[in-house]
């Protein structure tokens, strides 16, 4: 946080501050950081805390924070005060004081429109304006200008305003003040968001530490608990399925596996709420943490002070008592500790299993009623369980040390008749305590009982210094009178002035924390639910399911084995097959070209905007290079001949400098030696020759397909031929033209730049000047001229003070007013009368005396308006060239900075250039190549400044000649932002010179309806090219370098003086010359060849030395393109987001250009579609740099260095590995795929960030789909049961028509899923979305593959009968085949491998992934997709009751494999009745018990599940389920039969028997 300067990212972030993060996240880390946040606000509304935000003010900072009040999450971001927050956009100040900036009317200062519009953001659409409330027509409105996820507040004056008016034109204005608020929000635009910005869902966790992460990149978040009653809580995951914590049964090790690390380990006294249980010896209550570990801190961590109550009906404790249990308490006190959750909103409290109480009277969930209360949980004493869970509420106000952060809950289990639905979080208590009291009624004995029970006790917040954890505990149920233990914390007590501030509620099983208002501050879960005890379970029941089967049947099981390896193993044959082969392959076969050679309409183009040759590959390159080759991919899936031709931009400065530096040549400063053009030509080119083969090389090992063998480079003679014709043709159009303006020019480079080659030094000193001109007095003066003012000075202020030679007007306002001063310190300046008075404008004067030591001016006439000056004509004198100049008015001069009268040097800046073109005052600048004063700057006195360096010593010439004649009023320094020359890293200056120039007015209207038919992806870059397109009239086209195409003028050499010389005749006769004996002879014939002059031209003439800009170069690449009749060239460009101002914008005016300018003709942009990607950023949205560290190269992502190498057991499985013994280590790297993977699951369209969590889960998911693949290839290569078919082309295609052969359930489901997915993906490859089409697939084979079908379908691989596998193979074919070309576009290697290791019958009889055209699988018209969909659902409710009555069983020891259990299912008769039911499907038993890989699958009626329940007491969990608006249920048992040796279903009749359908398998082969 140094210097309090925070990164802003629209829509997203300021600082750490990200949206979406919770209130607890922010308050946290502002605390810690005291020096750059000390001081903060925090302000809520006690009437309703939980419908109203919370708003955090950071005074000093001059910011605000808003969070909504029902989740506390972070929405809008403010800036209320522009001074205060330092806030930095990509390495842009948003806003920098500079010294005497005046306010607008409110006296806040921000940034100027034009630094928003020039700087940092750019073009965008139109706001909203706000009138003021008062009809004042002097007074100002505010104007909304919206940028995506970022607004500003700009005071306009309310008489500027028009609707008519260019928003552009008026916030440029002098009507327009600096922005006086901003805002940080997610939404598209302010006027869009606000109206959902508290309720919206937020895009981003509620941890900072996730922020800018995938789902997988770090622990889930819980949304919602859902208390079942009993112990038992659901916690609802953001995007993981749900997580069960049982009390007194979970562990810390299922919670760290679950939800990751806890943020805090907090151990202290626990007041033990003993409600509605008897107080034991083994409580051991009121504890204080002994033993306590704590990182060096005070081991005395605060006690919860709540409630010094004693229990209620507490059983005195006897002397002889205390002895006994006295080392008991002390353990349990130390072993017990909390696990803080903050972000998810809850405590855990670890401790030993606690006694178990009954169940809601209400809910289905009851097990047993023969329990004893008071009874111990199954799990050991010794075993730590998590026995409480603490819900925040998250109320602010409700305590003194708020903790700032909320859980969501739902109570599931009270039901009552009159009102089945959950009891919320969102609801006041009042409503929660009428529902309780009803469910609990028949709890209690008398009235007596229950009234005692459910009172509210006083519960003090007074906490003092709480830990960081912040977690306090809810106080247990002691009064005050009773005894304490001796072990309690002595530091608990009452806070004076602060008690009774909440109040404790108690129900069986929960205690809530209520504040005054009604609202749940807290709720805590204490009970656990009975689990009965069994006897010791059989042995035989616990056989491990790993284990080798019995040798006499192990011919007969089917163990899928494949030679395709788990890891990657590199090929250079898949390269050349999945790219050079590929390509080819499909360019031959798929071309339809008519007999002119034009493409039809089925070719895809994607047009390569061309890298620069001139350095390594970077992660920026593979996001760009990789997101083509998968959109290629994708389209050549769909049947179309893709065109690819992969390019590289060869020419200009960055290529020229680094070839110089190469040679050892000094390129940074004016003693740069002048090499010759030719040996630079020479050495540029050898340089990108170099680069472009090595970046080739790169851009092959990533797997991207292209014609590489026939790339284009700008640096080809044909292609700077078609470079050449195209300019021939704007000139033909009078496009291009020569002029005298002022262009940013680089002394370090001796050329012009254009503004994308600008950098800014954020901390530039500059020397600022207030300079006074003598004022020529008219001979008739008007009204407000005073007699008694006979010389007057003008003074202005300038930070180029080295640009006063060059002055030709001073600006002033019209609408402003001046005034006349008198300063008496400058009268000893003058000899003899004379009396200087000075013209400064009245609201600046206040400044100037700031600068002049204390003195004021004396106002000898003031209410002169700006107007009055302009009219007058008034002339003063430049004491440089002794020219006489008027005073004119400029819509830019304003009253915010300086002394209101602006300096004009035309040749030296744009705006002064502007408005003295208008007046026919022409530009002056007497600087040279390189930035050093020519003799022109000083006419009378030549050597005075010649040769002197404007930068440096030429200002401090200027400065001390105007101090010395009595022309400076004050000078001083200051420090702003100055842009600098982003290949040199030197200062720039703005200079006039003779540049050729494209023009852009004539063509813009053509250009915008160009963009009409033109599809942005994302639609932002619409408005973000017109604008660029809109706020361009000239286009600054010519460089003065050598490494470039000339520009073809001639110039007529007439004594000193060079004229240039452009016409249609001459372009061509170039063109020719070039063509014969190529452009290097541009700059190697003698400068008058007269093989260049062409016949029509007579006289003396030279070559021009100017080559054209590089974004020219590549702007004209399009020529390449064959030309399509009804579409444009290229379907579509892609490209990063800062080509909307490059190459974007020059392809499209190039091409516009070309075009016929007829009304009647529609304009073609180049492309069809443009897409844009964002830039690559680290974990903590950095932009990655060299000098930060923070560089990822793509060859670290494909070796694998990056993620931590994976620890894998040691050969005979036992255990994991020693560390010493490296070669156990698996090497992590998986090649080009995964950097491919990389590319498929970033979503392009905003920054992509990337970071070791998002690489880890990146190798997770490749890894996943190798040995899915592997099994697979496993299935299909089985030796004793080939599958019954060679083409997968051809089963698909049977599959999709009539279904599969099998009828079960099981299949059925896999094709209907698969079905789904594919249609999935294909929409979002089709629509460009592949982070979306990637993360589905992702998602389909972990959960629809792996987890459900794999494990329904081995049985009959693995034990079935031929039959029964040959069935499974059909399916998986049909799944197989359709993976590979859903992962064709974006793992080409992964295929191309898992191709290579199928037999031969089935690569010889099938079309090859990648060449087939990829339609995706639909089911079998005959199958009913809502039926389809209802049964998969259906399913997956039964299978998660299942398999969390399994693991009921499993920890309890009386199950260990899924197998040895068998399920019964009791339906209601709405429920199974019905053609569609699932349960009428026939066989349906037998179908669901191989979908849940169980023993038995029984549906059986009411009666007799009953029955089996009084038979079975032991080993069996019921569940009960609402389905369909009735009551279901599920009761998982032991399984009663016994184990089969072959397929180890519990089916056989007796121990160590085959079961039935293995004895009929055996039969079939034979033994």
């Amino acid at each position: 946080m140094e210097d309090s300067t925070l990164q802003l990212v629209p829509g997203r972030s300021v600082g750490f501050m990200t949206l979406g993060c919770s209130l607890h996240e922010v308050l946290m880390t502002i605390k810690a950081e005291v020096k750059a946040f000390p001081r903060f606000q925090l302000y809520h509304d006690d009437s309703c805390p939980i419908d109203s935000p919370t708003h955090l003010t950071l005074p000093e900072n001059g910011l605000r924070l808003r969070f909504d009040g029902p989740d506390q999450r972070l929405r809008l971001v403010e800036v209320l005060d522009f001074t205060k927050a330092r806030l930095v956009y990509k390495d842009v100040e948003v806003f920098k004081a500079a010294d005497g900036q005046a306010g607008i009317p409110s006296g806040a200062v921000g940034p100027k429109f034009r630094h928003i519009y020039d700087r940092l953001l750019g073009p965008t659409y139109g706001g909203e304006y706000l009138p003021p409330k008062l009809g004042d027509q002097n007074a100002y409105g505010t104007y909304n200008l919206s940028y995506p996820g970022i607004a500003f507040n700009f005071p306009v004056q309310h008489s500027a305003y028009s609707p008519k008016k260019d928003f552009i034109s008026l916030l440029s204005s002098s009507a327009t003040g600096p922005a006086t608020s901003m805002a940080v929000f997610s939404g598209e635009s302010w006027q869009k968001a606000r109206g959902t910005l508290f309720t919206a869902p937020p895009l981003n966790p509620r941890a900072l530490a996730l922020a800018g992460k995938p789902k997988e990149g770090g622990t889930d978040e819980i949304e919602l608990a859902r208390i079942r009653g009993e112990g038992r809580i659901e916690l609802v995951r953001r995007s993981s399925p749900p997580f069960w914590i049982i009390l007194s049964e979970t562990t810390p090790q299922d919670l760290i596996v679950e939800l990751g690390a806890p943020d805090s380990i907090y151990r202290k006294n626990d007041h033990r709420l003993s409600i509605h249980k008897d107080r034991r010896a083994s409580d051991a209550s009121d504890l204080p943490a002994l033993g306590l570990a704590n990182n060096g801190s005070d081991d005395r961590l605060a006690s919860d002070s709540g409630s010094q109550i004693g229990t209620d009906d507490e059983d005195d404790w006897e002397e002889d008592d205390e002895a006994a249990t006295e080392i008991q308490e002390r353990e349990v006190a130390a072993a017990e500790h909390f696990y803080n959750y903050y972000h998810h909103g809850f405590d855990l409290l670890i401790s030993q299993p606690t006694p178990l109480s009954s169940a809601s009277p209400t809910s289905p969930h009851q097990e047993t009623d023969d329990h004893v209360d008071g009874d111990l949980s199954v799990q050991p004493l010794n075993h730590l369980t998590v026995t409480k869970v603490i819900f925040h509420g998250n109320v602010p106000g409700s305590y003194q040390f708020n903790r700032h952060r909320r859980s969501r809950w739902t109570l599931e289990h009270v039901p009552t008749d009159i009102d089945a639905s959950a009891l919320d979080s969102e609801m006041s208590f009042g409503e929660i305590s009428n529902r309780l009291k009803q469910v609990f009624k028949p709890y209690y004995e008398n009235p007596e009982e229950e009234k005692l029970q459910q009172r509210g006790m006083a519960l003090n917040r007074g906490w003092g210094d709480s830990p960081g954890s912040s977690c306090e505990l809810l106080g247990g149920w002691e009064d005050a009178s009773g005894r304490k233990s001796k072990f309690a914390n002595a530091e608990s007590g009452v806070v004076d002035g602060d008690v009774g501030n909440v109040e404790l509620f108690g129900f069986p099983g929960m205690v809530f924390e209520v504040l005054k208002n009604g609202a749940v501050s807290a709720l805590t879960e204490v009970v656990v639910s009975q689990v009965p005890k069994f006897p010791p379970h059989n042995a035989t029941m616990l056989t491990p399911t790993r284990i080798l089967r019995a040798s006499q049947w192990s011919s007969t099981i089917r163990i899928p084995k494949s030679t395709f390896p788990p890891r990657s193993t590199p090929n250079p044959a898949y390269f050349r097959r999945c790219t050079d082969d590929l390509y080819q392959w499909q360019k031959k076969r798929r071309t339809n070209g008519d007999e002119k050679g034009e493409i039809g309409e089925e070719t895809f183009v994607l047009h390569d905007g061309p890298p620069y040759a001139n350095g390594p590959l970077h992660i920026g390159h593979a996001l760009n290079k990789i997101t083509k080759d998968i959109i290629c991919r994708y389209q050549m899936g769909q049947g179309k001949r893709v065109d690819y031709v992969p390019g590289w931009d060869c020419h200009g400065l960055p290529i020229e400098l680094k070839a110089l530096q190469a040679q050892g040549e000094n390129t940074n400063g004016s003693a740069r030696v002048k090499k010759d053009p030719v040996a630079i030509r020479k050495a540029a080119r050898k340089l990108a020759t170099k680069t472009i083969a090595e970046q080739m090389k790169g851009f092959k090992e990533w797997a991207v397909m292209g014609d590489w063998e026939n790339p284009y480079k700008t640096m080809n003679k044909d292609f700077e031929i078609r470079q050449l014709e195209v300019f021939k043709k704007m000139h033909e159009k009078g496009l291009i033209h020569r002029q005298f303006k002022p262009v940013y020019w680089s002394p370090s480079s001796h050329t012009a730049l254009a503004e994308a080659e600008l950098e800014y030094d954020e901390n530039h000193k500059s020397t600022a000047a207030f300079v006074r001109f003598e004022v020529t007095k008219p001979k008739n003066p008007a009204s407000w001229w005073p007699e008694e003012v006979q010389d007057l000075e003008a003074v202005i202020w300038t930070t180029t003070p080295w640009t006063i030679p060059a002055n030709r007007a001073i600006a002033i306002h019209n609408d402003m007013e001046y005034s006349m001063v008198h300063f008496p310190a400058l009268a000893s300046q003058y000899m003899g009368t004379k009396k200087p008075f000075l013209l400064v404008a009245t609201s600046r004067m206040e400044h100037l005396e700031s600068f002049l030591k204390g003195e004021e001016f004396t106002v000898i006439h003031s209410g002169i308006r700006g107007s009055d000056l302009a009219q007058a004509g008034l002339q003063y004198i430049n004491p440089f060239t002794q020219n006489s100049h008027t005073v004119i008015h400029a819509d830019f001069v304003s009253d915010s900075s300086g002394s209101g009268l602006v300096h004009l040097a035309p040749g030296h800046g744009m705006d002064d250039y502007n408005v003295c073109a208008q007046l026919g005052i022409e530009a002056f600048a007497p600087v040279d190549d390189e930035g050093r004063y020519t003799a022109d700057a000083f006419p009378s006195k030549p050597g005075l400044l010649k040769g002197l360096a404007v930068s440096g010593e030429g200002k401090d010439a200027v400065i001390k000649f105007l101090w010395n004649k009595n022309g400076l009023l004050a000078t001083h320094e200051i420090t702003h932002k100055y842009p600098i020359d982003w290949r040199t890293k030197q200062p720039v200056i703005i200079r006039a010179t003779k540049q050729w120039f494209a023009s852009v007015d004539s063509i813009k209207d053509s250009v915008m309806r160009s963009l009409q038919h033109v599809k942005f992806i994302p639609e932002s870059g619409r408005s973000r090219l017109e604008s660029f397109v809109q706020g361009r009239s000239q286009w600054c086209i010519s460089r003065q370098r050598a490494w470039g195409v000339p520009i073809p003028a001639l110039y007529r050499v007439d004594g000193d003086e060079r004229e240039a010389v452009m016409d249609s005749e001459t372009i061509q006769h170039i063109i020719g010359v070039i063509q014969k004996n190529g452009i290097d002879s541009w700059w190697s014939d003698p400068e008058d060849d007269p093989k260049w002059i062409p016949s029509h031209l007579s006289g003396t003439y030279i070559r021009g030395k100017e080559t054209m800009d590089v974004w020219f170069d590549s702007g004209t690449s399009w020529t390449l393109l064959h030309q399509r009749p009804s579409q444009p060239p290229a379907d579509v460009y892609f490209e990063g987001t800062d080509q909307h101002r490059g190459w974007f914008q020059s392809s499209l005016l190039t091409h516009i250009a070309t075009q016929p300018t007829s009304s009647d003709f529609t304009p073609k942009a180049p492309f069809s579609t443009l897409i844009t990607h964002g830039f690559t950023l680290d974990a903590e949205g950095r932009k990655m740099s060299k000098s930060i560290g923070n560089v990822i190269s793509p060859a670290e992502i494909m070796s694998g260095t990056l993620v931590a190498p994976q620890v894998v057991k040691n050969k005979n499985g036992k255990g994991p590995i020693k560390s010493q013994d490296t070669k156990l280590l698996k090497n992590s790297a998986l090649g080009a795929d995964a950097l491919r993977l990389w590319v498929a699951r970033s979503d392009y369209t905003k920054d992509v960030v990337i970071s070791e969590p998002i690489l880890k889960s990146v190798h997770s998911m490749l890894h996943k789909f190798r040995v899915t693949l592997r099994w697979l290839v496993g299935v299909l290569s089985l030796p004793t049961c080939p599958p019954p078919f060679t083409s997968f082309d051809a089963l698909k295609s049977s599959v999709q028509l009539s279904g599969p052969s099998s009828e079960l359930l099981a299949d059925r489901i896999a094709l209907f899923k698969l079905s789904e997915v594919s249609k999935d993906v294909q929409n979002n490859y089709a629509q460009y979305k592949f982070f979306h089409g990637s993360i589905a697939l992702g998602n389909y084979v972990f959960h629809d593959l792996s987890a459900f079908y794999f494990e329904t379908v081995k049985d009959r691989i693995y034990t079935g009968s031929v039959e029964e596998c040959q069935t499974a193979q059909q399916v998986l074919g049909v799944v197989f085949y359709e993976l590979l070309q859903m992962l064709a576009p974006v793992c080409p290697l992964l295929v191309e491998e898992v191709w290579d290791h199928l037999p031969e019958k089935l690569k010889e009889g099938s079309v090859h992934p990648a060449r087939m055209v990829w339609k995706p699988f639909t089911v079998s018209p005959y199958e009913n997709k809502e039926v389809m969909q209802r049964w998969t659902e259906d399913i997956n409710k039964i299978f998660s009751a299942i398999k969390n009555a399994q693991e009921r069983l499993r920890k309890e020891k009386h199950i260990g494999s899924g197998l040895e259990s068998d399920v019964y299912i009791c339906l209601p008769k709405t429920v199974d009745s019905g053609s569609e039911s699932l349960f009428c499907i026939p066989g349906v038993e037998e179908q669901l018990t191989n979908n849940f890989v169980v023993s038995n699958v029984r549906v059986v009626e009411r009666s007799q599940l009953e029955r089996k329940l009084q038979e079975v007491k032991e080993a069996r969990v019921p569940y009960a389920e609402e389905w369909y608006g009735e009551r279901v249920d599920v009761v998982v048992v032991r399984a009663e039969s016994h184990k089969c040796p072959r397929c180890w279903r519990f089916l056989a009749e007796q121990e160590g028997e085959l079961c039935k359908r293995c004895e009929d398998v055996t039969k079939e082969v034979g033994l």
